[in-house]
């Protein structure tokens, strides 16, 4: 570990738990705002600088840069609070009662909710209220349509200026169908039967159960792992949540979801770089192996060069015109996909990939004029 990211996780493990940062020496930080930016918690890392003095507080430049990307994040927040009360408002007059996934639920975990950053709504209404809530929220003042609604796909997307909003009919998309199944059911429990309320200045809001909300943060990274790029963004929020919520679950029922989702290696190999990295007290950690430090210790290789979101790299965001070469570009993605996995989840890449063949095989027989 470098002197700069070691600094890095002082700064981000004050802003977590509301800590003074005990850093010696002069402080790299454009290194640090460097990492930051590239893991989505400069508001984090800004909101511990502003408040440093001696020879390690920042230049004024920095500051400024700084409080910029705080005030920034603020402002998204309050113009993201006055859309999620139209939305609640509007679904409600038609009985309509939403489970708002991530965004402020989480952010209300953290010491100062307001330097948590997200920059969208999530908002899952379930199968049966879909189209009809899609149809109120196409209502909205200043809402622009991502694209028509359809029965495929988990979510449909409208945007309000620079805000989305992502009206969900299931909480995530998996492939698999013997997982898809599981899910469902993990689904139902957490966001039909076992919900909670918040009060979100001022504003009721539905929640999912304490059991999903840890879950789902923590399937929410594992996804962005597999595609995207997981940041500490996602990985501080899953911390959060098992800070909050570790003395109220059911960890019966935490254990069951997942290892029914294949889930309990990655979760253990997550937990040591929670720990290790984040503070996260063992305590705290249902499930903890330390015979996972080896994976962990590969993870957080990836997850330092990856960062949040930056594996969108130009070969999959690729989309050739000739539905051959688009065929071949996919099957060529199956493997790139298999070997970014397998250089820390062996297994999970091989599995990973049998799915995408399945899935691929299975849309190449489908009928062309099947229903979507």
């Amino acid at each position: 570990m470098t002197q700069s990211e070691t600094q890095y996780f002082a700064l981000l493990r004050s802003a977590l738990w509301d800590e003074p940062v005990a850093i010696d020496g002069p402080i790299d930080w454009n290194a640090v705002m460097q990492t930051a930016q590239h893991h989505g918690n400069q508001a984090l890392i800004g909101g511990v600088a502003s408040q440093m003095t001696g020879d390690n507080r920042p230049s004024d430049a920095m500051l400024g840069m700084m409080r910029t990307a705080m005030r920034n994040n603020l402002l998204s927040q309050m113009r993201l609070k006055q859309i999620l009360a139209s939305a609640l408002a509007a679904l409600r007059q038609h009985d309509i009662e939403p489970v708002l996934l991530k965004g402020f639920g989480l952010a209300m975990l953290y010491p100062n909710p307001n330097l948590r950053q997200f920059g969208d709504i999530d908002l899952y209404v379930g199968l049966g209220n879909f189209h009809e809530a899609c149809g109120i929220l196409r209502t909205l003042p200043g809402g622009y349509n991502w694209g028509e609604v359809k029965d495929i796909g988990h979510h449909y997307n409208i945007e309000f200026g620079n805000f989305p909003m992502e009206i969900h009919r299931m909480s995530a998309e998996v492939v698999a169908p013997k997982d898809a199944e599981v899910y469902a059911a993990i689904e139902r429990d957490g966001l039909l039967d076992h919900t909670q309320s918040i009060d979100c200045d001022g504003l009721a809001v539905t929640i999912p159960s304490k059991e999903f909300m840890v879950f789902y943060t923590f399937f929410h990274a594992w996804e962005h792992f597999l595609t995207s790029g997981v940041g500490w963004r996602q990985i501080s929020d899953v911390v959060m949540t098992l800070h909050a919520y570790h003395q109220q679950l059911d960890l019966n029922k935490l254990q069951q979801w997942l290892v029914s989702m294949h889930l309990m290696k990655p979760w253990q190999a997550f937990g040591c770089l929670m720990m290790e990295q984040l503070g996260l007290s063992e305590a705290e950690l249902p499930f903890y192996d330390a015979s996972a430090r080896r994976t962990a210790q590969r993870l957080y290789l990836n997850v330092m060069e990856v960062g949040n979101f930056s594996r969108n790299s130009k070969f999959k965001q690729c989309d050739p015109k000739n539905k051959w070469v688009r065929k071949l570009h996919s099957v060529i993605g199956i493997f790139v996909d298999f070997f970014y996995r397998a250089r820390v989840f062996p297994s999970v890449a091989f599995r990973e990939m049998l799915v995408a063949f399945a899935m691929a095989w299975r849309k190449a027989l489908q009928p062309k004029d099947a229903a979507t």
